[in-house]
């Protein structure tokens, strides 16, 4: 009776519990470094002016090649991590964004930061479309709508931390108020590489190049990680 589950029987019979959670947390977090990332943009260029004495509107180039990076991200690692894995590409884009977004703080040229916040622009758009995908393929069907919201709720969160960063590097007179706002935007991809190395690839991923048995097998392999960790 157990080898004629499929996917979704597998993940229903699973349920939805602690293992659940420590996937919320992890994707979560690399989430929220996401949007810390995107909205750094808007608060940082004006300090970027002033520091390097350039127009806002030049300034603002970090934002062209920030959306620029995630495109380019998104395109490529999204199509490797469906041949690779995702895990792995996570891992991968995570640490990238934790290493140029802190590089970022440390530039000296303007040049030089419109290449890293380019890197970093890859790195998240790299992380959006496998953490979220990660996310759904391990929750059962009538738990994934409720959970993926709350996924999104900590998108809200990392808004509101920049903003405070701002308004605090602002308030303190900060002499490089950007330097502040890219360095917390690059924490929580800091200690997201490293709670990445507790994810899997799902075991059901590969189930559509496979034989239905071999998919059945699948399906019983993604059901009892699950169910030892309830």
């Amino acid at each position: 009776m157990a080898m004629q589950m499929t996917v979704d029987e597998a993940l229903a019979r699973g349920g939805a519990g602690r293992f659940q959670w420590r996937l919320l947390g992890i994707f979560g977090l690399v989430w929220a470094a996401d949007a810390m990332q995107v909205i750094a943009v808007g608060f940082a260029a004006p300090s970027v002016a002033a520091t390097f004495g350039i127009e806002r509107v030049t300034a603002f180039q970090i934002g062209t090649l920030f959306f620029l990076g995630m495109f380019v991200g998104a395109f490529a690692f999204g199509r490797i991590a469906d041949r690779i894995g995702r895990r792995n590409i996570l891992m991968l884009t995570v640490l990238m964004d934790a290493v140029f977004g802190m590089a970022s703080v440390f530039a000296q040229d303007f040049t030089v930061l419109l290449v890293l916040r380019f890197l970093t622009g890859v790195a998240v758009g790299g992380t959006l479309p496998v953490d979220y995908a990660m996310m759904a393929e391990f929750l059962p069907p009538k738990n994934r709508g409720r959970w993926l919201v709350w996924l999104e709720g900590f998108w809200a969160i990392g808004t509101i931390i920049v903003a405070l960063t701002a308004w605090i590097a602002a308030s303190q007179g900060a002499a490089a108020p950007w330097r502040w706002i890219f360095a917390v935007a690059a924490v929580p991809a800091v200690i997201g590489s490293f709670c990445a190395f507790g994810c899997r690839n799902h075991p059901c991923i590969w189930s559509a190049r496979v034989s239905p048995t071999q998919q059945r097998r699948s399906s019983i392999a993604c059901w009892q990680p699950m169910a030892s960790r309830r």
